[in-house]
């Protein structure tokens, strides 16, 4: 009775799982056809620019996202404090704040012409200059403090299921707060660190809206130009498909840094 049961839901099962690999499908088939001017000028003029991009962009906001995130759960985990219980709530707010409009505003309000710049000009003089905020470290610090609850939920989920216990039983075997956290703490908490800063890694690579703000070239720009530019559906999403690719690659690597099986 159970089999016939379960037998009647294999079409919607294969409906939904088709209608889920249709867009992949679409990415796969556009390889039929490969237009060799495009890719050549793409690969002379942009290409190398965008990787090499795209990949600073990825170690800024990995290495952001993972201090930031590990500190901040430990801190709201393990340590006691006035209003700690609101800063659990406030800490993870920014999964409602869309990058790109955390970018307007860091860049409305910090650019030569905002408020903050004009209004320190006033007080200083006028050659007072700050640091030009339509730059990598501005792309960066803006992705780091969106995508950072990512590390931080998942960081401060692991240090909570470890309890106390372990870190008072590291501290009666002479380890210094310090040394209990980077020898017993962190090393179990890892794989946890290790799947946010893969989500945090694949919202950075499909990141669209924060890098053109900054006028900040990536490889998602360069699928978008492409589409727009050459009027090359094709090669945009040939494009598309090696994102896609990359981002497999990153789901891979973190997989095999838990020690999931392949």
């Amino acid at each position: 009775m159970s089999h016939s049961l379960q037998r009647r839901w294999y079409p919607v099962v294969f409906a939904i799982a088709a209608l889920v690999l249709l867009p992949l499908g679409v990415l796969a088939l556009s390889w039929h056809s490969v237009d060799g001017e495009i890719w050549k000028h793409l690969w002379d003029t942009q290409m190398p620019r965008l990787l090499g991009n795209t990949l600073t962009l990825l170690l800024g906001v990995g290495t952001g996202v993972t201090l930031l995130g590990v500190s901040l759960a430990w801190l709201t985990s393990l340590c006691e404090f006035p209003g700690r219980r609101w800063l659990d709530w406030a800490l993870m707010l920014p999964f409602a704040i869309p990058a790109y409009v955390l970018a307007f505003v860091f860049v409305g309000l910090l650019d030569f012409a905002g408020p903050v710049q004009s209004l320190l000009r006033e007080w200083f003089g006028s050659g007072l200059r700050l640091p030009r905020v339509r730059s990598t470290g501005g792309v960066v610090l803006v992705l780091v403090l969106v995508f950072y609850p990512y590390v931080y939920l998942l960081a401060r989920s692991a240090f909570l299921a470890q309890g106390k216990g372990l870190m008072e039983a590291a501290r009666a075997l002479g380890q210094s707060p310090w040394q209990a956290f980077w020898r017993v703490a962190l090393p179990m908490a890892r794989p946890a660190i290790g799947a946010g800063l893969a989500l945090a890694t694949m919202e950075t690579l499909a990141d669209f809206g924060a890098v053109s703000v900054f006028n900040y070239d990536t490889f998602t720009t360069a699928i978008y130009k492409t589409w727009y530019g050459f009027y090359s559906l094709s090669s945009a999403t040939q494009l598309a498909s090696l994102l896609l690719l990359a981002v497999m690659l990153v789901v891979y690597g973190e997989r095999r840094a838990r020690g999931v099986p392949r």
